[in-house]
């Protein structure tokens, strides 16, 4: 049994697993695309967003106390549930293979090594990929160690970095909110609300889970994707790697390196978690730390592929996914609590359908067919209509408004 976590612990955990490069890339993409002004209130309305949508995540995790694949089998059933688990570890596959291979390029490009780059890069996939695995295998309370270890190394150094980063002057141009950057911003955590319930079960009270939400999608996320923004400032071209890098010295750019591995270790080891708690809705008869190997090995052959330099279409792709079935537990749980209307085997096949009906309007809406401008929010609306429907055709309507 695994003991209770306090806000702290749980905003660590967290807050460790979103500290990585691709998070802060997310800004400096936001920033290169829209400009510095609109960038940031994309960032803080996508974040707004979330937050919202995490309250009632984290209010349901306390009370339910069952990890993310119990929550599905009892809204999706037996035969839904798998379709949801192979969502969740594609997603946990895709996070794992982009911070492996970031994490091998930054070693490689510290050791400037330029003959035979594509086999290096590949062997310390396979060694940083085993490294992590065998960290993985320990659980939840090696999660808690290595991220409580490297979390406050992982904010002094880009602290510093954004505190020494020479910076050109910044075009002021008339702010907006760009819908665009704010779906992509969404993508980018949405897998991390609907799989609170996973860690967040283990909050000591309600109370602890509220506090670190906020803390999390009020303070840690945006800051860390306006992090993004600022160091685009800085330079007309190249990547937040080279400017983190320049003009410090060898010292600091080992320091990098180091950094890059920390924060892609402490966030893979949360992939890992995840990834192998969802393979256990498929393979039940396997242990935790047979289906992490599996995983782990798996996510580290992934990483010999290219994906993160298509980040954006990846992370609307996943944001519709995984924004149309969480939709649909945030949507129903809401109902139960309104109404006490318990799930019923019928109502879990029409759950699909509702997830159904959710991807239809979310890849309309990546396909310029709309409701909102924000693909994983029209997922969202897609997915409550149709779970909507479900519980008011099963009784009148007077009776499902009976708030208890």
């Amino acid at each position: 049994m695994v003991g209770k976590q306090n806000w702290w612990q749980l905003s660590s955990v967290v807050i460790g697993g979103l500290l990585c490069l691709p998070v802060i890339m997310i800004g400096q993409t936001l920033s290169q695309i829209y400009g510095f002004s609109t960038a940031i209130i994309s960032i803080l309305a996508g974040n707004a967003i979330l937050l919202f949508l995490g309250i009632f995540t984290a209010k349901m995790s306390c009370e339910r106390r069952k990890t993310t694949m119990e929550n599905a089998v009892d809204y999706f059933g037996q035969t839904g549930v798998v379709f949801f688990s192979l969502s969740m570890i594609f997603v946990c596959l895709g996070w794992f293979a982009i911070q492996l291979n970031v994490m091998s390029i930054a070693v490689v490009d510290l050791l400037s090594i330029q003959s035979s780059k594509p086999a290096w890069t590949l062997v310390f996939d396979v060694g940083l990929g085993l490294a992590i695995i065998m960290t993985a295998v320990r659980g939840i309370k090696a999660l808690n160690l290595l991220a409580n270890l490297s979390l406050p190394l992982l904010v002094g150094t880009l602290g510093y970095g954004l505190f020494s980063v020479e910076r050109s002057t910044i075009v002021s141009v008339e702010p907006s909110l760009s819908w665009g950057g704010v779906s992509v911003i969404i993508a980018m955590a949405i897998t991390m609300i609907i799989d609170l319930p996973t860690y967040f079960r283990h909050a000591v009270s309600q109370r602890d889970g509220l506090i670190s939400i906020v803390l999390i999608f009020a303070v840690a996320l945006p800051i860390m994707e306006i992090a993004g923004v600022y160091l685009a400032s800085g330079v007309s071209e190249g990547t937040i790697l080279d400017v983190l890098k320049m003009n410090h010295g060898h010292i600091w750019n080992i320091w990098i390196a180091v950094f890059l591995v920390l924060a892609g270790w402490t966030t893979n080891n949360l992939n890992l978690y995840s990834a192998s708690v969802s393979l256990g809705v498929v393979a039940k008869s396997s242990s935790m730390e047979a289906r992490t190997w599996m995983i782990g090995c798996f996510g580290t052959l992934l990483a010999c592929f290219d994906v993160l330099s298509h980040l954006v279409s990846v992370l609307n792709t996943i944001g519709v996914l995984i924004s149309s079935m969480g939709a649909v537990i945030i949507t129903r749980y809401i109902l139960e609590q309104l109404s006490g209307i318990p799930v019923t085997a019928r109502d879990q096949s029409k759950h699909l359908i509702a997830w159904a009906m959710g991807l239809l309007f979310g890849f309309c809406g990546m396909n310029g067919l709309s409701l909102t401008n924000i693909s994983g929010l029209d997922a969202m609306i897609g997915a409550a209509l149709g779970t909507l429907s479900t519980l008011y055709k099963e009784v009148p309507f007077y009776e499902k408004i009976n708030v208890r």
